[in-house]
């Protein structure tokens, strides 16, 4: 919890019941003699002793608006913020009560008690710093919408006991002089009132629901409110009052003394009680409105129609204003949300972007590094290797040729002449790898080199009767280099007739844009993971399981691809999933020959 001001007290909670203790301090001291020598006055009143019950009533209220002057006095000291504002409140109103007090004994005494007189006036002018301690209160607690739905929440609660209070005794207030007619129902309306909102905004700011502090002062005001109440319904009705409003007064008095220096600006977080103040301080001024406008269905004398009928007015106002307030801020609210989530959402889409563009990036460095260092060593390998190598396969072919057919040892040769040759494969294609350079471009029909290219492995790809079906966009001319091009289709077909079974099917599609054109090849075979998908691209790397007799597969038919298109300056991609074969697309930037110039220029939209 939030507190403010240097004076914080703690809650302390006590072992037995789980409340929390008294707060000990110079003021609750102050405020408890207080009670300590009103007691006996009050005894002295109720056996209105020597017949001056007045005189006794009198002094322990005196006493009272005594104790609460001097406590919260006290209590400013040290305070800051919302704290001090609502002690120096809280001084005013008892010096006032205090002057109040001291004016109607002087006119007791003098024999000039009337009503109204001077004492009530002050009496009622204590109400105007209580008034400031409800937006003291709630003032940076709650948003702008909340606290004026609290203070007309409280103007609600304050018609609804004025409305209940003149259809009881309107009747015979009205017949009243019109002073003390006023008074009977404006004090009990006004304390009683106070006391509502008191506990409108402890709710709504979520005040701890304790025996102290913002509770206990609006607890005070309500007790005074009912002491006014007291007083009020038996004059009115030609009774006598009794002891008990005179003892309500003096302990609303104290009561809202001990509220006042126990007041801590701190907040009550926990999951019931923010449930429960949510929906009570919700429903608090709908209802209140409710039964104002049902006292329209109680029968009523005539002089009080009109009353009754304003009461139902102010309310029906005071009820809209609320709605349209709250109404305006959850709109407001529901915009700001909105706009936020579509700016959320445009964040999370960017950042994904970027954390996806950071992957790929990451992964063409890791491949172009594996390349560059497989290049590197291609070159030496090739040079050393390849010359051993072709002695090993000149002997292997003259052992082979001298052994008889029927010796058993021409399946070793054999296999010693398919490994090497296999072997040569490899050293060939680690040469065509590290020798990657600038290609050599030149104005080419891409789609016959295409079809050229497809002709060229159709009889070994058809003769298991695989079928390849072609579809071809009327291009013009771009620069390519030709045979870089016929190796990359060569490369990327024969991976997919691998991938498909007997009787497969493979697509091949070439289509163009303004920018750029696209050679397809689809296959209906066994797919790939994605971790075969990461990998593909890699050196030697294969994601099928190699027949002895393959002697053509080095694994690095894509990344040799690769290489040759991204010289050109364009991409492959891969789409696939287990099962759902493979979709393998080659972007080549357009690079159109000008016309009456060296045909190695580059124009078009990428040059």
């Amino acid at each position: 919890m939030t507190h403010s001001g240097t004076a914080r007290l703690p809650i302390e909670r006590a072992r037995s019941g789980g409340l929390p203790a008294v707060p000990r301090s110079p003021a609750v001291a102050i405020v408890a003699i207080a009670a300590v020598i009103a007691s006996p006055l009050i005894v002295l009143s109720t056996l209105d002793v020597a017949g001056q019950r007045t005189l006794w009533d009198n002094l322990q209220w005196t006493v009272a608006a005594i104790g609460g002057a001097l406590a919260t006095a006290i209590a400013i000291r040290g305070s800051t913020g919302r704290a001090r504002t609502i002690r120096v409140a809280a001084a005013i109103a008892f010096g006032l009560g205090l002057v109040a007090n001291l004016s109607f004994g002087y006119l007791h005494l003098v024999g000039l008690a009337t009503v109204p007189s001077v004492a009530e006036v002050l009496i009622f002018a204590t109400l105007v710093p209580w008034l400031f301690t409800i937006p003291a209160s709630v003032r940076g607690r709650l948003p702008w919408a909340g606290a004026a739905a609290v203070y007309l929440d409280s103007a609600l609660i304050v018609c609804l006991i004025g409305t209940v209070l003149f259809m009881i005794h309107g009747s015979v207030a009205l017949a009243l002089p019109v002073g003390a007619g006023l008074i009977a129902i404006a004090f009990p309306t006004a304390f009683i009132g106070f006391g509502g909102a008191g506990v409108i905004a402890v709710l709504a700011a979520r005040y701890p629901f304790t025996p102290r502090g913002a509770l206990a002062l609006s607890a005070g005001l309500a007790i005074i409110g009912l002491a006014y109440l007291g007083w009020v319904a038996p004059t009115v009705e030609g009774q006598a009052a009794g002891e008990l409003p005179s003892l309500l007064f003096t302990a609303g008095t104290l009561v809202m003394a001990f509220g006042a220096v126990t007041w801590q600006d701190e907040r009550d977080d926990s999951p019931r009680y923010v449930t429960a103040s949510r929906y009570l301080s919700r429903a608090i001024g709908p209802t209140a409105a409710g039964l104002v406008f049902m006292t329209l269905l109680v029968p009523v004398d005539d002089g009080l129609h009109v009353i009754v009928d304003t009461a139902v007015f102010i309310a029906g106002g005071l009820f809209l204003t609320r709605q349209a307030l709250l109404l305006r801020e959850r709109t407001t609210m529901l915009d700001e949300v909105t706009r936020l989530k579509v700016e959320n959402d445009r964040l999370v889409h960017d950042l994904r972007r970027e954390l996806e563009e950071h992957a790929l990036d990451q992964r063409r460095m890791i491949q172009a590094s594996r390349a560059a260092a497989v290049g590197e060593l291609a070159a030496g390998v090739a040079h050393e290797v390849n010359n051993p190598l072709t002695a090993v396969l000149g002997f292997a072919e003259l052992l082979f040729n001298d052994l008889d057919v029927k010796d058993p040892r021409r399946a070793d040769i054999e296999m010693i002449r398919t490994q090497a040759l296999r072997a040569r494969s490899i050293i060939r294609a680690l040469g065509e790898f590290a020798q990657q350079g600038e290609p050599a471009l030149a104005p080419t029909d891409l789609g016959g080199l295409v079809r050229r290219t497809i002709d060229l492995i159709r009889y070994q790809i058809e003769r298991r009767g695989v079928t390849i079906a072609e579809q071809y966009d009327a291009l013009p001319e771009i620069l390519v280099d030709p045979h870089a091009i016929q190796q990359a289709v060569i490369n990327v077909v024969t991976n997919a007739a691998q991938a498909v079974v007997d009787d497969g099917r493979i697509e091949i599609a070439l289509t163009g844009s303004d920018r750029d054109v696209t050679i397809t090849v689809t296959d209906d075979g066994v797919g790939m993971t994605d971790t075969t998908i990461d990998r593909a691209f890699e050196p030697f790397f294969s994601g099928r399981e190699l027949a002895m007799d393959d002697a053509l597969a080095t694994g690095l038919g894509l990344a040799v691809s690769r290489g040759l298109i991204e010289a050109h300056g364009g991409a492959i991609t891969l789409t696939s999933g287990p099962g759902r074969g493979t979709r393998v697309e080659v972007h080549l930037p357009i690079h159109r020959p000008t016309p009456g110039n060296d045909r190695s220029t580059l124009v078009g939209a990428n040059a």
